[in-house]
């Protein structure tokens, strides 16, 4: 009888044993499965936050300005960390950009939308006079010229700064060209064709020198020194900037735009 009864209580307690064991594997299963879940999800999270800011980055993707985080630049600022996005924000939203233009006191006048040829022709382009005056005179996008108005701000405090003096006039060779990417005969088309680019070839000083990428740039001169600098500087805000380090078509100026791609050289 007491042997039946000590077999009885073993068998009890080994079961007791068996069913908590069993709920701690069971919880054990469940914490692992919760633990792949939550590290998949942080894993996929990050991965698209790291997606998005490559997007934003190389200018893929662009939000209008009342729904990007950056908010609308203000011209008369210091450009920060957001101003190439923000310019890019300005660029799917033609009114808010013309106010941004207004704002900072900027005249211009609006051009009509005009379809110039394949994948050539104006949208939400303005023909304005910022502070310093381009030669020929500026008719571009709304967007590349308001990275224009910032960047000529930026250029004139380091003109004032290495070459003591102040930048008078700003010249160019051209905006609007209906072609293709270096001219070529089949290819991508050229931002020239939708006046979203600019080739910049000098800087007229209010000293009356001039200051030439042609002639000044690389030089361990104070003018070399701006021409580097003016380009540093523009990596900032443009998309794409091309200068005499990137082959020998650029030797003469800075091709500088606002498309969907990001290079600076």
């Amino acid at each position: 009888m007491f042997a039946q009864k000590f077999s009885d209580l073993v068998n009890r307690i080994g079961q007791r044993i068996g069913r908590r064991i069993g709920r701690f594997a069971r919880s054990g299963i469940w914490i692992a499965r919760s633990l792949r879940f939550w590290l998949a999800t942080i894993a996929a999270t990050v991965f698209m936050i790291a997606f998005l800011t490559v997007c934003f980055y190389e200018s893929w993707l662009r939000l209008s300005p009342h729904l990007a985080p950056w908010g609308t630049p203000d011209l008369t600022d210091t450009p920060g960390w957001f101003a190439r996005a923000q310019l890019n924000s300005l660029s799917v939203d033609g009114n808010a950009c013309v106010q941004t233009l207004a704002r900072a006191q900027v005249h211009h006048t609006r051009l009509a939308n005009r379809h110039l040829g394949y994948a050539c022709g104006y949208t939400d382009v303005v023909s304005a006079s910022p502070q310093i005056p381009f030669r020929p005179s500026l008719t571009a996008t709304c967007s590349l010229t308001a990275g224009l108005v910032w960047y000529e701000r930026e250029l004139d405090d380091i003109a004032r700064r290495v070459l003591g003096a102040q930048i008078v006039r700003i010249d160019h060779v051209g905006i609007y060209v209906c072609r293709n990417i270096n001219w070529e005969r089949d290819g991508w088309r050229s931002e020239h064709a939708t006046a979203n680019a600019i080739d910049v070839t000098a800087f007229r000083l209010s000293d009356g020198h001039t200051v030439s990428i042609a002639r000044d740039w690389g030089k361990a001169t104070a003018a070399g020194r701006f021409l580097h600098e003016a380009h540093d500087k523009a990596c900032e805000l443009f998309d794409v900037v091309l200068g005499p380090d990137y082959n020998k078509a650029h030797r003469t100026h800075f091709h500088l735009d606002l498309g969907r791609f990001r290079a600076c050289h």
